[in-house]
């Protein structure tokens, strides 16, 4: 409470009259037992009015500046914000980033359905090969590489539209200063999705290849296999120079084959397939050797002719009942090709990955 009389309320506990300007109280206690002297008088008291006036009014100035100053210096001592636990500074280059980043989704999707399309087509060249399909193969051939075709440009074109390269640690150190960090990594995942894209065309390309050089060997046994089957029908009617001129043909095919296992051999095992050639090259030269005897004995049958017969009789027993190890060896070659089509799921896999982060799984328009 204040001293009675004093006309002056507390503020926390203390008198105001503790905090006026000095003289202040004295020019009011001067005055205050002066009698009312009349109009004559009413100058000086006025003019003493206005003086304690204007000193209560800078008083209160002086306070109000104290207090703002207290204010601003307590603000000074903040830490200036930054872009770590700032959000609002970096808020409007976030905006735009997202913008950019939600625009490519739909050309994401695309990118994401012709690597599927290219794995379709590497599924079927396979099977394809396995079944000695030629013509399925080539549609197959044809299909992917359409699918490729489109997956480069459009690779090439989101690249550019997302400025994707290059990407290194210093890059991030200086997207932090303008992105939030979740924004940086998803952009990362989206560009990363993108350059995935890069191993295809090669693997692709090797695939291709791949399946050529099979279907090559399949191409030259099963011209073996006719042409053979043509030379022992002219053989059974005794027409034996004539069986002679037309293995030939046969053996021609087979030493193809037999080549190109061989070069296959330096990068796969292929010894089923080469283990089969040498075996249709033994019955082969084993049957020159009976109708050359047929011809030298002219159609009798000799110790030569005898000999001969049985050596045809072994490689025959070694050879297999049907062509269904045409389709084992296909298949095994197949298999090694399939390495190369990991590659295309492994990118479908990123792209698809990245879509989901990218928009939660669901895309406008698609």
């Amino acid at each position: 409470m204040s001293a009675p009389g004093s006309g002056l309320r507390p503020i926390d506990g203390r008198d105001l009259a503790d905090l006026e300007p000095e003289g202040y109280r004295a020019s009011i206690d001067d005055h205050e037992d002066e009698p009312w002297d009349g109009p004559e008088g009413f100058g000086d008291r006025a003019r003493s009015f206005v003086r304690r006036l204007l000193a209560t009014i800078v008083w209160l100035g002086v306070a109000a500046g104290i207090a703002l100053g207290s204010v601003g210096a307590a603000d000074a001592m903040q830490p200036l914000p930054d872009g770590t636990n700032r959000g609002e500074l970096t808020w409007g280059a976030d905006q735009q980033l997202t913008a950019r980043l939600n625009g490519s989704a739909r050309d994401l999707v695309l990118l994401e359905q012709d690597v599927e399309q290219l794995g379709t087509m590497t599924r079927q060249a396979l099977a394809s090969l396995a079944q000695v399909n030629s013509v399925s193969l080539t549609a197959a051939w044809n299909g992917g590489s359409g699918a490729l075709n489109s997956i480069q440009t459009r690779a090439a074109a989101l690249s550019q539209s997302l400025e994707c390269s290059p990407w290194d640690s210093a890059r991030d150190t200086a997207l932090s200063r303008q992105y939030r960090p979740d924004l940086i990594a998803l952009w990362h995942e989206v560009c990363d999705a993108i350059a995935s894209e890069a191993p295809l065309p090669n693997d692709w390309n090797a695939l291709v290849t791949g399946s050529q050089t099979a279907m090559q060997v399949a191409t030259d046994i099963n011209t073996h296999d006719t042409v053979a089957a043509d030379a022992l029908q002219l053989a059974t009617a005794g027409r034996y120079p004539d069986a002679l001129a037309k293995l030939a043909g046969a053996d021609a095919a087979i030493s193809d084959a037999t080549a190109i296992a061989a070069q296959l051999a330096k990068v796969t095992d292929v010894s089923t397939l080469q283990n089969w050639l040498a075996r249709t090259t033994a019955m082969d030269q084993a049957l020159q050797t009976l109708w050359q005897a047929m011809v030298a004995s002219k159609g009798r049958i000799t110790s030569q002719v005898t000999a001969a017969l049985k050596e045809v009789n072994a490689a025959k027993a070694l050879l297999p009942d049907d062509a269904s190890v045409l389709q084992v060896v296909l298949y095994e070659l197949a298999g090694r090709l399939t390495v190369d089509g990991i590659s295309i799921e492994t990118a479908r896999g990123q792209l698809s990955t990245a879509i989901d982060d990218l928009t939660g799984g669901t895309v406008e328009g698609q």
